[in-house]
């Protein structure tokens, strides 16, 4: 068991209870020469905070970051993969060759990829886009390739194809004729 101290370095009195160290809301327990990492609970959170250098956490095998009931957040796997979940649902996974999203992957700005990478789509990579430095290219490698404009409705917008801005070279018209353009 400890021994009551109150010295002023602790901030207050340390008191055992058993196996455990019982400390007040905003009592922190310093660790370094000048305090550098500090553990203390502030009466609301529970907070780590490191002054200098980096925060290292470490594990014998897979570190794991869960809310309270279990739920899990984070799992960093050792030698592998890193895993973020939702709800408890693993949503987005670091591989060997990248990375996997599972579900939707909402994006509110550009994805760059440089020249000869390929956005590719199907299960057999079917649809395949992408720009080799000189060229670009759409490659549809089954069944047909449609290129639509208002799916859900009736209401009509044509299809543009321009060789150049503002350059019509076909025009499909909805609940219309098709244009060919030269020049």
């Amino acid at each position: 068991d400890l021994v009551a101290d109150t010295s002023p370095q602790l901030g207050g009195d340390l008191a055992s209870n058993g196996n455990n160290i019982l400390m007040a809301d905003t009592d922190e327990i310093r660790l370094g020469t000048g305090g550098d990492l500090q553990l203390f609970h502030d009466a609301t959170d529970s907070n780590i905070y490191n002054a200098s250098g980096n925060l290292r956490i470490r594990a014998a095998n897979n570190l794991q970051l869960e809310t309270h009931d279990g739920e899990m957040q984070i799992k960093c796997i050792e030698d592998g993969a890193v895993e973020l979940y939702h709800n408890n649902s693993k949503k987005f996974e670091t591989q060997n060759g990248g990375a996997a999203v599972t579900g939707g992957l909402n994006v509110s700005g550009n994805i760059a990829l440089p020249d000869s990478s390929i956005f590719i789509a199907g299960t057999g990579d079917d649809l395949q886009i992408y720009h080799n430095g000189t060229n670009t290219y759409l490659d549809n490698n089954t069944g047909h390739l449609a290129i639509r404009t208002n799916v859900a409705s009736d209401v009509g917008s044509n299809i543009y194809i321009q060789p150049h801005d503002n350059e019509d070279g076909i025009v499909v018209t909805h609940d219309g004729g098709v244009n060919l353009y030269f020049d």
